[in-house]
């Protein structure tokens, strides 16, 4: 009895001791899997509250490739793309703070010179057409910046209704006709079809996309250039295609024009809003704006506009 006692007394003991083993493994496993969850996850949020105090330079070390491997893929993809955003706002303010600087010291330094008096006619002219010119340029600028933020927060309203095209386009050449003259740039005007459906549109916001478009093409000609607008009807859209001959477009930049503040490495003024209006606006007309550019040889933009159709 006691040899049986003595066994099974063994038996019990490495039971015991195998169960506090397991224990043991099961509590140590129980922390190392915790640990290896908890570490990852507080690294990420301490990640995410540098990103949100504005460190978009900070990364997330990744240990493995499992979901919180993906995880940090993607806040780090998060802080890169809101480092890029961040330089485009910043760079954008710097923009639009200088290209509202220039008219505004045109227009200070214009009416000190008129508030002196003791000027001949000819320079109290000058003066005041430069600043109503900058005025106007000023103003234009606010505008564009007013109907950018509604475009993107929604508020813009459009008003839409049957418009001959032909005749709004025609309109637009027109007013750039003297600006290409004085800077010795060749506009042309090619109406081969004369007999365009109508389109369904805003006209003022019409206007201000072919203006925006005009203005570019013109800016970025050099003198003794061509630009070329041309209008022709598909089965479902009228479109407009505006050619110049000017510097082009870099194929990095290319697929950025659009990108709101966005400004490329061969642009000469301006907000960085300007393509980023006009493809809001296009969006919102259900219309289509098609950019193909060759550096040093030009740009073309196509513009496709929903033909009307009574309902």
């Amino acid at each position: 009895m006691e040899r049986a006692d003595r066994q099974i007394t063994y038996g019990v003991l490495v039971l015991i001791g195998i169960g506090v083993l397991i224990l043991v493994l099961v509590t140590l496993s129980g922390i190392y899997f915790v640990r290896s969850i908890i570490t990852p996850i507080r690294e990420l949020n301490a990640t995410a509250e540098k990103i949100a105090k504005g460190d978009f330079d900070v990364r997330v070390k990744k240990e493995k490739d499992d979901e919180l491997g993906a995880l940090c893929d993607s806040i780090n993809d998060m802080a890169a793309e809101l480092g890029t955003a961040e330089k485009m706002k910043n760079d954008f303010i710097s923009s639009v703070s200088h290209e509202l600087r220039t008219p505004l010291t045109a227009i200070k330094g214009w009416a000190e010179t008129l508030q002196t008096g003791g000027i001949g006619r000819e320079t109290y002219d000058k003066g005041m057409n430069v600043i109503v010119r900058e005025a106007e340029r000023l103003s234009g600028m606010v505008e564009e910046l007013l109907d950018f933020s509604r475009m993107q927060s929604g508020r813009m309203r459009l008003i839409l209704k049957k418009i001959d095209l032909l005749a709004e386009l025609d309109e637009a050449v027109y007013m750039f006709t003297d600006r290409a003259r004085t800077e010795h740039k060749n506009l042309i005007y090619d109406e081969e079809d004369t007999m365009l459906s109508p389109i369904l549109g805003d006209v003022n916001r019409l206007r201000q996309v072919f203006i925006n478009i005009l203005d570019n093409a013109i800016k970025y000609s050099a003198p003794g250039g061509r630009i070329t607008v041309k209008l022709w009807a598909g089965e479902y859209k009228a479109f407009a295609e505006i050619i110049d001959q000017g510097r082009g477009i870099p194929p990095e930049d290319l697929e950025n024009v659009k990108t709101k503040f966005y400004k490329g490495s061969n642009s000469v003024r301006g907000s960085g809003i300007g393509l980023a209006l006009v493809d809001s606006i296009m969006t919102a007309l259900d219309g289509t704006m098609d950019i193909k550019s060759t550096l040093g040889r030009g740009t073309v933009v196509t513009l496709g506009l929903p033909l009307y159709h009574k309902a």
